[in-house]
């Protein structure tokens, strides 16, 4: 698993990419090895990439 700041709203190329991100994301969340401003810029980033990947289908 491979965590860093630069993590924090990755965007994948597709829908499982994107899952990928959110799961390595989220253990550094939960232990708050990220500040929550980095976690909620993730969360908001993943949702918007989401939207974008359902729009392009």
């Amino acid at each position: 698993m491979a965590l860093g700041n630069s993590l924090a709203g990755a965007q994948g190329k597709t829908v499982e990419d994107q899952n990928r991100i959110d799961r390595t994301m989220a253990p550094g969340c939960a232990i708050a090895l990220y500040k929550p401003a980095e976690c909620d810029r993730h969360t908001t980033a993943s949702a918007a990439r989401r939207a974008e990947l359902k729009s392009s289908q």
